[in-house]
This record gives structure tokens, C-alpha cells and sequence, in this order.
């Protein structure tokens, strides 16, 4: 019998919470086609605040568990470098799997750290910010990049989605040594492939469904390395491209609102605003808001392309989403991208407006590129599911 202790005290929102989601009923043998080892157990350690969203999970196979901690990184960091020995040793855990990109240090048992913040080794992230002179953020991203990659030489194994991110930290020559395994993670792609449905009435209203209309769409909160500044500067060239070569307008959707004074998790988007305004573009630009994930699949349904002009990223969400929505892609040339993508999309230099608006215009116009790219999308989308990554998973803890 081998006991797990997955530490999810980080999973509090976002990737985190829908990596849960997807793994638990999974390793509770309530959903999925991969059978479980039967001399697996597991116990969950999550925040006292979500704990009854994970209690339905709880079985023969998993336990449930909080800890008596709140507060950000820095609380939860000096809980689990003082208590979490404790707890593995009283309820005598085999293997420690820390999720949140902070390992726990000196452990008793063997660890496997899951890293997915590809932040903390983006040399474009740091000099980002420091063009914005936003050095309070970059003091802070400074010190927590050190802690990630001293939590890499503790962990006894590393987890990356990619290859490709895998070889962006292995490029800092001290964590060369640190041993990798590459699970990259799954996606239900059922939501995005169910029958017709229609967008809530406030976006069907701002969207044109008009034949005579480009969508250009992009599924984004806003933060400053998923890289708006480049897709806004791209937009009058794209604009100009699109009306010659397809005789169409551009209107581009975005999932989140740009504006003067708004700030998201920490980033301030007042400056790409500002940058929409002096580009004379606020007229092709639909401002959705927020869009709850049940329903994102409506708006994929009415977009003409998608677009991804990141600079930083360990994985690649809506990327999937859009490819099995048979949506052509449009991305920046990361190797990350690539390995997600392979065939399926178009990619364009990272910061490069004019041949990012020359790449969208081009497959715009090409009806045959287009039938190719979707037929290649749904056909990618379909290689990440997470029954393979739980399968993967399973087997690396029993290597342990």
C-alpha cells in the first residue's frame, strides 16, 4: 500500500481549481476509463474556505483534509515548511506531491513538485515590467522565482505540462541536474463539441454575426504577458489586410474589459487602454468581460479565428479549446505553442504587430488553410485528455 498526499493549498482559483476538478473523480474511480492501482490511497490538503467543493470526493480512495492556514504564498510557505513534516509523518505518507510550484523543503518523504508558472523563468516577464517601472511586482516576482527554482533542487521529481518548458528551466545551469518527467495535462473537449447553442443576449448583442464580419477572438483575463500590446498595435494593419484580401470587416472579442484605472490580480490595465484609444481602434474592439467557462464555448462557436499572441507559457488551454472548437489558430511562435499546436496553427513572431496581422489575414482569406487547420485542430485537441494524464500520474507515483 503506498499512501499519496496531494498539497493542493495553492489551488485556490484558476488552473489550480480545474486541474482538481478533473483528478479527483479520477482517482476516486468515479470517472474516467484508467483503472487505479488498488494499493493507491490518497489524501487531499486544500484551503479550509474550498474544502466543500472536494468533499464529494471523498472515499474509500481519498481523504479529504484542510489546514488551519489563510492568507497568500507567503502564510501558506511558512506553514508548510514548519507543520507539513508533521503531518506526513503522523499519517505516515509514502509520497508528497506539492502542486503549486513551491516544494516543501527538506522533506522526509520522496517528492514530486508539479511546476507551472512560466513566469519565473521569463527574461521577457522581468524586462516587462520593468519597462512599466512596475519594481514593487518585480521585487516580488524576483523572490518568488528564487523560491521556485531552490523548490526544483528539493523536489525529488519535477512535473512539467510540456517539453518545452521542461528545457526553458533546464536552460538555468543549476537546475540542470534536477530531474524532469513531462505530464502534460488533459482536457475535456465535450463542452466546446456539444450541440448548437447561442451566446447570453448582452454578447450576442455587441457581436456582428454578420457574413460581412471577421472575428478575431482571444480568451484572456487581462495581464501584461499574455501580451494585448502586440495584438492592439496589430490592429490597424489587420483591419486594412482583412478589408483587402476578404473585402470583410475585423472585429476582435475579448474575454475580459480594457480600461482606464482597472486592476487584475495586480496587473493595471490602464496604459493598453490608453494605447486603444491614441490606435483609433475602440470601435473593432468587443469588450465581453468576464465569461464563465460553461459558456466560452458559445463564443468559440461564432469567432473566425483564434488568436494567442502570449510570450510566456508552460501549457496552452485555450488553445485546445479553440482547436476542438474548429477554430483556426493564429499563435506567437513559442516552442510551447508548438508543441501544443504541432500542424494545427499559423505562428507569428512574439512581438511582431505587422506579421501578426499579416498571418491573420492571410488564413482569413484562405478557405482551403482553413478547413485544413480545423480538421488538424480537432484531430490535436483529441491527443490531451486526462485520463491519460491521471494514468501517467498513477505510474510515475508507483516508480516512486
Amino acid at each position: 500500500m503506498k499512501r499519496v498526499l496531494l498539497n493542493a493549498m495553492a489551488s485556490t482559483a484558476g488552473g489550480g481549481t480545474t486541474y482538481l476538478r478533473n483528478v479527483l473523480p479520477r482517482l476516486a474511480g468515479k470517472s474516467g476509463k484508467e483503472i487505479i492501482p488498488p494499493d493507491l490511497f490518497f489524501h487531499l490538503l486544500v484551503p479550509r474556505n474550498i474544502c466543500r467543493g472536494y468533499l464529494q470526493f471523498a472515499g474509500p480512495r481519498i481523504t479529504i483534509e484542510t489546514a488551519p492556514v489563510s492568507g497568500g504564498i507567503l502564510s501558506r510557505w511558512w506553514w508548510e515548511q514548519t507543520r507539513l513534516r508533521g503531518y506526513l509523518r503522523e499519517h505516515q505518507i509514502d509520497v508528497l506531491i506539492s502542486l503549486g510550484n513551491f516544494a516543501l523543503f527538506h522533506s522526509p518523504v520522496t517528492q514530486i513538485l508539479f511546476n507551472r508558472n512560466a513566469l519565473y523563468f521569463s527574461e521577457d516577464f522581468k524586462r516587462d515590467l520593468i519597462s512599466r517601472k512596475q519594481y514593487g511586482m518585480l521585487l516580488g516576482h524576483l523572490l518568488k522565482s528564487r523560491l521556485a527554482k531552490a523548490s526544483i533542487r528539493q523536489a525529488d521529481i519535477n512535473v512539467t505540462p510540456t517539453i518545452a518548458f521542461a528545457n526553458l528551466i533546464s536552460e538555468d545551469r543549476s537546475l540542470r541536474e534536477c530531474r524532469f518527467e513531462v505530464l502534460p495535462f488533459g482536457f475535456d473537449p465535450s463542452i466546446f463539441q456539444a450541440g448548437d447553442s447561442n451566446p447570453d443576449q448582452d454578447s450576442a448583442a455587441k457581436i456582428d454575426s454578420g457574413e460581412n464580419c471577421c472575428r478575431v477572438l482571444y480568451v484572456s483575463h487581462y495581464n501584461y504577458f499574455r501580451n494585448f500590446e502586440t495584438l492592439i498595435h496589430s490592429l490597424p494593419e489587420m483591419k486594412k489586410k482583412i478589408r483587402e484580401m476578404t473585402g470583410k470587416r475585423l472585429q476582435l472579442l475579448l474575454t475580459t474589459d480594457l480600461k482606464r484605472g482597472a486592476v487584475y490580480g495586480g496587473y493595471d490595465s490602464t496604459s493598453v487602454a490608453e494605447l486603444i484609444d491614441r490606435m483609433g481602434v475602440r470601435n473593432d474592439i468587443v469588450m465581453l468581460g468576464n465569461v464563465p467557462y460553461q459558456n466560452l464555448h458559445t463564443i468559440y462557436r461564432l469567432a473566425d479565428l483564434f488568436v494567442c499572441p502570449s510570450y510566456a507559457e508552460s501549457f496552452g488551454h485555450p488553445l485546445l479549446e479553440a482547436m476542438a472548437s474548429g477554430v483556426p489558430v493564429v499563435a506567437a511562435n513559442l516552442p510551447v505553442h508548438r508543441e501544443i499546436c504541432e500542424e494545427a496553427a499559423i505562428y507569428f513572431d512574439v512581438f511582431n504587430p505587422v506579421d501578426l496581422a499579416q498571418k491573420c489575414a492571410s488564413l482569413l482569406s484562405d478557405a482551403n488553410l482553413k478547413a485544413s487547420l480545423k480538421e488538424r485542430g480537432k484531430n490535436q485537441a483529441a491527443k490531451f485528455t486526462w485520463d491519460i494524464h491521471v494514468n501517467k500520474l498513477c505510474q510515475l507515483i508507483e516508480r516512486c
